[in-house]
C-alpha cells in the first residue's frame, strides 16, 4: 500500500509540474533560439513549398476562416495552442486521407512533410492534454472542423491542379499558424 500511495504522490509531483511548465513544444528552450514548434513547422512550410511546381496564386477558399485567424490571436494561450493543434490536425488528415496519386509531387517530401504534420498534432494533442478549456464547444472550432471536412469530402475527386490550389491553400494555413504561434509567449 505505501509503495501505490508513494507512486500516485510521484505521478502528482510529475503532472503539476508539466502543468507549471506549460507546453514546452511551443516554448523556446533558450533565450534567443526557437520553439520546436517553429522549428519543425518552418520545414513543413519548405518542404510544401518545395515538393511540387511552383505553389499558385490563384485565389484559394482560406479568406474563409480570416475571421478566425484574426480571433484566434486574441484567444487565451491555452486556446490557441487548441486553435493550432485543430488546423494542423485537419491538415493531416487532409494529406492521410486525400486521394492525390495524379499529381507529380516529390513523395519523399510528402512523406517528409506527412511525417512532420503528424509530429506537430501528436506534440500539440499532449500540449492540450494538460489544458483546461472548452473550446470544442467554441464556435470557431467547429468552423474549422466543416471547412476542412468539405475539403476532404472534395478531395476524392481532385485533378492536379485542385491539388495544387489545395497546396497553396494549406501553405497559407501553415504561414497563418506560424504568426499565431508567435504570439505565444
Amino acid at each position: 500500500m505505501t509503495m501505490n500511495l508513494n507512486a500516485v504522490r510521484m505521478y502528482c509531483i510529475l503532472m503539476l509540474l508539466n502543468l507549471a511548465r506549460g507546453c514546452m513544444w511551443m516554448h523556446p528552450r533558450d533565450k534567443g533560439s526557437q520553439s520546436n514548434f517553429k522549428v519543425v513547422s518552418y520545414y513543413s512550410i519548405q518542404l510544401l513549398e518545395q515538393m511540387g511546381d511552383e505553389v499558385t496564386q490563384r485565389k484559394s477558399n482560406v479568406h474563409i476562416l480570416n475571421r478566425l485567424y484574426e480571433h484566434a490571436k486574441n484567444l487565451q494561450a491555452e486556446e490557441r495552442i487548441i486553435f493550432i493543434h485543430e488546423v494542423i490536425n485537419n491538415i493531416k488528415e487532409l494529406y492521410i486521407n486525400g486521394k492525390y496519386d495524379t499529381v507529380t509531387w516529390d513523395p519523399k517530401k510528402l512523406q517528409m512533410f506527412q511525417l512532420n504534420l503528424d509530429r506537430q498534432a501528436s506534440e500539440l494533442k499532449e500540449c492540450i492534454k494538460t489544458l483546461k478549456s472548452r473550446a470544442s464547444h467554441s464556435s470557431w472550432y467547429k468552423k474549422i472542423k466543416i471547412y476542412f471536412k468539405k475539403m476532404l469530402q472534395e478531395s476524392t475527386n481532385y485533378s492536379a491542379e485542385d491539388w495544387e490550389k489545395v497546396r497553396a491553400e494549406v501553405l497559407t494555413h501553415l504561414r497563418r499558424l506560424d504568426i499565431i504561434a508567435s504570439t505565444e509567449k
